[in-house]
């Protein structure tokens, strides 16, 4: 397209992080929202009245796709809508913006995977973690060589999520929003896969084990154990419910140094081990931390919307595209075998 014009968006789904990505479109100086679709119409009217923007309203998504005027989507509705409405999307020849997960069977990944690569479409994926300060920063060490080869690699997803929330009437059930497997530790599946390459083989134990109003029929807890092709390991961890606040974590070993979230020791800082030279280390800013508050340095929802926007305008390759969100989706139901076989388990590959 001319990098001159703005690129113009329809949103389908105003929910809470659907109204973000509105406001990050908005916000772009390339970009305009000129349709917003929800099936409760009265939300999405609410959500352009507070925006400002002068979209127009759609009851249903498949009226918004008809749109001529319209080049991407960015679609943020419940998580099992995502395969139809991609799909849709694709043969109707605008690029997408998808929030993780891509879908919630296997099956519908490849779907959505075939009908982006056969409409010549571009499609980059809502795991919005591949962009905070942290694991840019310690994507260079790896690159220069500075952590030598990765032996090991964690990351943790715990959050307190209280039991009396609404959020549960729609993400505690397993037709509507699949598994916290794929909604929560997604992310932290696709970071250390960003870090690490592709996932070999999987073992994952699971269970629910905190009281709730309104209980999640999968899991609460879980903790998936991964094998890389390039022969290190690594463990994702998942709990929703803990007495902390919101704790999203990354460390990464190797032959020559660790990043352990915003603390990075290498075998070139003298003495790091020891006694007293605990702390001789490279000490990155706290607000690099994840917060899980948008805005924030640490969390990068527009930083994709604005990544996402430019690969459409200057014709790049997808940052994360939908190969890479199916194999990370193929290892979150890896784990999920895994649990229920007792087993451990190969994710399938395209």
């Amino acid at each position: 397209m001319d990098t001159q014009e703005k690129l113009r968006f329809g949103l389908i789904g105003t929910g809470w992080i659907g109204q973000h990505h509105g406001m990050n479109v908005i916000a772009n100086k390339h970009a305009e929202l000129v349709a917003v679709s929800n099936p409760t119409e009265a939300k999405a009217k609410a959500f352009v009245q507070r925006s400002g923007s002068k979209a127009t309203v759609h009851k249903s998504y498949e009226e918004l796709l008809k749109r001529e005027d319209i080049d991407a989507v960015v679609i943020a509705s419940p998580n099992a809508a995502h395969a139809e409405q991609a799909v849709a999307s694709a043969e109707a020849g605008k690029h997408i913006y998808l929030e993780k997960p891509m879908a919630i069977t296997l099956e519908d990944c490849r779907r959505v995977v075939k009908a982006v690569q056969m409409a010549k479409v571009k499609c980059d994926m809502g795991y919005h973690r591949r962009l905070s300060p942290l694991p840019q920063y310690a994507k260079g060490l790896i690159k220069d060589g500075k952590l030598g080869d990765l032996v090991l690699v964690e990351s943790d997803y715990f959050h307190h999520v209280p039991g009396d929330w609404d959020i549960w009437a729609w993400s505690g059930k397993k037709a509507i929003a699949g598994t916290p497997i794929h909604g929560g530790t997604g992310h932290n599946i696709d970071l250390l896969r960003y870090f690490c390459g592709e996932v070999t083989e999987v073992t994952c134990f699971r269970d629910i084990k905190m009281p709730r109003k309104i209980q999640t029929e999968t899991e609460d807890i879980a903790i998936i154990n991964l094998r890389f092709e390039n022969g290190a390991m690594g463990r994702v961890g998942l709990f929703l419910g803990p007495i902390l606040p919101f704790h999203f974590t990354f460390r990464l070993f190797g032959t020559r140094g660790t990043v352990d979230n915003n603390r990075v020791w290498l075998d070139t800082i003298p003495r790091f081990y020891d006694f007293g030279h605990e702390q001789d280390c490279i000490r990155l800013p706290d607000s690099w931390v994840w917060d899980n508050v948008q805005g924030g340095v640490s969390e990068t929802w527009k930083a994709c919307i604005d990544t996402f926007i430019d690969d459409v305008r200057l014709d790049r390759k997808p940052f994360n595209d939908t190969v890479s969100g199916f194999n990370t989706a193929a290892v979150c139901f890896a784990a999920l075998q895994s649990a229920a076989d007792k087993k451990t388990v190969k994710p399938e590959k395209l």
